[in-house]
């Protein structure tokens, strides 16, 4: 179980590609070309509803320029090597242009959304010819090999907030402008709804306790209007808000609904604590094999908080490097397996009482991640080394006179 949660936690933020968010794509310094405003294509934004894949559950967002003629072409940000997931996650976690755009007719583009069953939405955008000009000489620039590719960011630079900023840069910053009022939800809030409903047996719970688990403290606070544009539907609202072009549907989703609330998943991780950490405080009940109790109870987060402190440490994404679960789940908590009885004590000891300190910082907002259910990962078997010692020392005094007879 350890294992599937701590793989999904670093394969899932790598693989939920429409759901991330963008840094800003800098203006084109090719000028537009006036004869492609003649023209007045068309600039039809198309976004996409979720699908059942892990990758799809965040909806997706297109660019297309129609001419009416075989020059209709399609620009699509969120373009990646499925085929090499585990290439494509290395080059997620170091930032080094592991995604691309890339063009396409209209026809071929949809056709895949359609054969997945998502819903589709159109809504040709209401711009003049130069902004029109200033668009397409855009995705033209961005197409060129040389610029094609970028460094995916889950949550600042995306297929939907490329898409975004090449709008906003056309008509003058209208969208970045805008104060429309947001509710209370944070980027992890928006994340974690991606993933509701999802169909795959336990799925939601298992995705949902990644996010948790694998997001850092960056993704607690609100977005303004402009950031949540970094999930498709919003910019689909925002578009439909500032020139009340109502979205249209091209195709609608056949297969069955999916789900708009989800079990968050963490009163499930907390049982599962509980039972992964049985055998210190089992082991220390009946008196036998104590420290074979404390191994099984101590290995699994010391694994998980080694994997989630690698990332830290390799990715320049913010909400990767500042994760507050690395004080949590320590790494350095595999000594407790090697320290004589007294230093286990001690050493445990004050681990609580860091324990503790993080948990009083969270009640004030101080720490800002989901930490409570982590918390008695260390906590459990923690407690049972430094607060209940005596048994522990027995069977080492108990070790040392057999030893002697012998």
């Amino acid at each position: 179980m350890l294992r599937r949660i701590a793989a999904l936690a670093v394969v899932s933020l790598a693989l939920a590609v429409a759901a991330a968010p963008a840094a800003r794509a800098q203006p084109s310094a090719t000028p537009p070309d006036p004869r492609l405003a003649q023209q007045l294509p068309i600039i039809d934004l198309v976004t996409i509803g979720i699908g059942s894949l892990l990758w799809e559950r965040h909806g997706h967002i297109a660019l297309c320029v129609l001419y009416g003629d075989q020059r209709d072409r399609c620009y699509n940000y969120g373009i990646g090597d499925f085929h090499d997931p585990l290439a494509m996650v290395w080059g997620f976690f170091r930032a080094n242009g592991a995604f691309w755009v890339d063009k396409s007719p209209p026809e071929e583009m949809l056709w895949i959304y359609k054969h997945t069953d998502r819903t589709i939405w159109h809504q040709p955008l209401p711009l003049t010819a130069e902004q029109k000009a200033k668009v397409i000489a855009k995705l033209e620039h961005d197409i060129l090999p040389e610029n094609s590719h970028y460094a995916y960011d889950h949550f600042w630079d995306n297929c939907t907030t490329r898409v975004r900023d090449v709008i906003d840069d056309a008509i003058g910053g209208q969208l970045a402008r805008m104060t429309e009022t947001t509710d209370d939800r944070t980027y992890r809030d928006l994340a974690r709804e991606g993933f509701y409903g999802m169909e795959m047996p336990g799925g939601s719970r298992v995705m949902l306790l990644a996010t948790d688990l694998a997001m850092g403290r960056a993704t607690d606070r609100v977005p303004t209007y402009h950031e949540r544009m970094f999930l498709p539907q919003y910019l689909r609202e925002a578009v439909t808000k500032l020139w009340g072009v109502e979205p249209k549907v091209i195709y609608e989703r056949r297969g069955p609904p999916q789900d708009a609330d989800s079990p968050s998943g963490r009163v499930v991780f907390a049982l599962v604590i509980l039972v992964l950490t049985s055998p210190a405080w089992i082991s220390r009940l009946i008196g036998h094999l104590q420290r074979t109790g404390l191994v099984l109870a101590v290995l699994p987060y010391v694994l998980l908080g080694t994997i989630l402190t690698g990332i830290a440490v390799i990715s320049p994404l913010p909400y990767l490097r500042w994760n507050e679960l690395c004080l949590v789940l320590f790494p350095f908590d595999i000594i407790l397996l090697f320290l004589p009885a007294a230093k286990r004590v001690a050493y445990a000891r004050g681990r609580l009482v860091m324990l503790a300190a993080i948990f009083l910082l969270s009640l004030i907002n101080v720490f800002k991640q989901p930490l409570l259910a982590p918390l008695l990962w260390p906590v459990i078997p923690l407690a049972v080394a430094g607060l209940w010692p005596a048994p522990i020392a027995r069977v080492g005094q108990a070790g040392e006179t057999k030893s002697a007879k012998a």
